[in-house]
């Protein structure tokens, strides 16, 4: 359940309302009147959500003039039985309007202190899971990882055409991923520390290189040339993160990005690139540069999938305000008078805009007598004897 509300002119309360009643069938409409402009409130359920907004941007509603916030109601009484006694059907559009789906795909695109610090933490515990070829581990880190928020962010600039969205998409993107290089490039030089023998289990497991012959671990698992399944899991992972985003239900994101598995096969590539070259094993480079292969491949698709979902779900291009756009502080009401209130009359230009002027405080505190500077004439009177 959601809560619009609409702040519009007093010319055009009339216009919206009917719009709401007579075309998108909104009941319990409230308006409030302020000193310069209407507040309307409404509440719809989360699957007329994209309809209304839409409906309303097509009017002119926060494009031309006006605001449209849209609230969370966690919980509602008198709980509202309408939407159970509708016909069912299958819904393709979105729950969420295209500014909601921008705002939370944003917020995780955002380059910040957190999320550097969990990129970071879930490339050491990637590495440490796969050099203990250690499942659980793996997946931990996977859990920690916000690889999947700039690659929305690319998918969703592309969908709306906001090509700044997909631009810093694609470089918190690439600063993520350097990251993970670096962290795996570290734990490579550790390497002789953490696990002296590691290299050795590794190009034994390897083997000649041929996939009948190598022995999957963690490690060589992500060094093998990825398969048709592979890049089902992809399409897949893109495709399901696409709707939890415009379902409104991030915690999915959890799933899918374990079926992603993104943040190993990073890790994976500056592990063992690093670490064959210092131990000069043209072998080691092999399985990085296929890890390397193997993440570019999950990330493409990931991409693409879910820019043809965010298609699928209609979700469109977000109509910015225009050059005529007039806030709601310009709102001034006229002499006429509706079904929606009574306005005052306009006042004059000199009337609206009063000249600012400065009256001197008076000083009131009391003048000191003035001190005369002629000297009076002594008086010769004397006073009259009594005898």
């Amino acid at each position: 359940m959601k809560q619009v509300q609409i702040i519009v002119p007093f010319d055009k309360t009339e216009t919206v309302f009917d719009f709401l009643h007579s075309v998108l069938d909104i009941k319990n409409i409230m308006k409030l009147n302020a000193d310069n402009a209407h507040l309307i409130q409404f509440r719809i359920s989360d699957d007329a959500v994209l309809e209304t907004i839409e409906g309303l941007k097509s009017r002119g509603v926060g494009v031309e003039y006006g605001f449209i916030d849209i609230l969370d109601i966690k919980a509602s009484l008198p709980r509202d039985s309408s939407d159970e006694t509708k016909e069912n059907r299958i819904q393709r559009e979105a729950t969420q309007s295209v500014e909601e789906i921008y705002a939370s795909v944003k917020k995780q695109t955002e380059l910040s202190f957190d999320f550097i610090a969990f990129i970071i933490l879930s490339a050491v515990m990637a590495g440490i899971g796969l050099i203990q070829n250690n499942v659980v581990i793996i997946v931990a880190s996977m859990l920690l990882s916000p690889l999947m928020g700039p690659m929305l962010g690319i998918a969703l600039g592309y969908v709306i055409k906001d090509w700044d969205l997909s631009a810093k998409g694609t470089y918190n993107e690439m600063i993520a991923l350097l990251l993970s290089f670096a962290v795996g490039a570290i734990l490579a030089i550790l390497m002789p520390i953490l696990q002296p023998d590691m290299l050795a289990g590794v190009l034994a497991d390897w083997g000649d290189g041929a996939v009948q012959n190598i022995t999957l671990t963690e490690i060589t698992r992500r060094g093998i040339l990825f398969s048709n399944l592979d890049i089902g899991i992809a399409i897949f992972s893109g495709a399901a993160v696409a709707v939890s985003v415009t379902k409104g239900d991030m915690s999915s994101l959890v799933g899918v990005a374990i079926s992603a598995a993104l943040m190993p096969p990073a890790v994976n590539v500056g592990m063992m690139i690093t670490l064959g070259i210092l131990a000069g094993s043209w072998s080691a480079v092999v399985i990085g540069i296929l890890s390397f292969l193997l993440l570019t491949m999950n990330i493409i698709l990931i991409a693409v999938a879910a820019y043809f979902m965010f298609r699928i779900k209609k979700v469109t291009v977000i109509a910015d305000k225009s050059a005529t756009w007039t806030a709601v502080t310009q709102f001034t009401s006229s002499s006429t008078s509706d079904l929606y209130h009574t306005r005052a009359p306009v006042a004059t230009p000199a009337e609206a805009v009063p000249v600012a002027t400065f009256t001197p405080v008076e000083d009131t505190t009391p003048s000191e007598p003035e001190v005369s500077t002629e000297l009076e004439p002594e008086s010769n009177d004397e006073e009259p004897s009594n005898g």
